[in-house]
């Protein structure tokens, strides 16, 4: 049965394969049953073959017209503007109209900066000098001012270079001896000095009661050594 018709569409199904059908004219679709639940996901069979295109359907009924949209479209962009046309011909002038009254004064405008100082002009010629007055008469003496605090005596100026011997005068005979003068009175002690620096001799073992002469004159002999070397015995 189902071959015939296909026979009749044109179109042959094999039927130990894959069909694939492409229905030509509407079906009436029945209720839709409640999902069943989603069984495991088989593995992918292989692609079957592409079946032939099926006829074209029938063109369905017109459907109602839709509102007509708005009479007025909405305002396009503004186009370029064109090219300046030539300038007309010079009109004719209009009667001059009647002079206005004259406006009110501004307000004074502030004062600019002060620009810069001018060039200094050049210095003029010098006057001829004036005859000279005629001396006046000597006026009376004044009275004698407070005599003025004596000034700091100034300091001793360089001694002058030494001037060149001169030559040697004749031996003078020979005066008698002069007496002996008085003894001068003693003059006040001078400030003492600094403490020399002592330096510290080389220490020496204590003679005792059991040492004998031997030992004695060695110990003795390095105390001399040892004064010599700090200076306080000439050697």
């Amino acid at each position: 049965m189902r071959n015939r018709r296909c026979d009749r569409e044109g179109l042959r199904f094999p039927t130990s394969e894959r069909v694939v059908e492409r229905v030509s004219f509407l079906s009436i679709t029945g209720p839709t049953g409640a999902t069943g639940p989603t069984g495991p996901t088989g593995s992918t069979g292989p692609t079957g073959l592409t079946g032939a295109t099926g006829l074209t359907g029938a063109t369905g009924p017109t459907g109602p017209t839709g509102p007509t949209g708005p009479s007025t479209g909405a305002t396009g962009p503004t186009g370029a503007t064109g090219p300046t046309g030539p300038t007309g011909p010079q009109g004719i002038q209009g009667v001059q109209g009647i002079q206005g009254t004259a406006g009110t004064t501004g307000a004074t405008g502030p004062t600019g900066p002060t620009g810069p100082t001018g060039l200094t002009g050049a210095t003029g010629l010098t006057g001829a000098t004036g005859a000279t007055g005629a001396t006046g008469p000597t006026g009376p003496t004044g009275p004698a001012g407070p005599q003025g605090i004596q000034g700091t005596t100034g300091t001793t100026g360089a001694t002058g270079p030494t001037g060149p011997t001169g030559p040697q005068g004749i031996q003078g005979a020979q005066g008698t001896a002069g007496t002996t003068g008085a003894t001068g009175p003693t003059g006040p002690t001078g400030p003492t000095g600094p403490a020399g620096a002592v330096t510290a001799g080389t220490a020496v073992q204590d003679v005792t009661n059991t040492t004998d002469a031997q030992s004695i004159s060695n110990t003795v002999n390095e105390l001399l050594a040892s004064l010599r070397a700090a200076g306080l015995l000439q050697s």
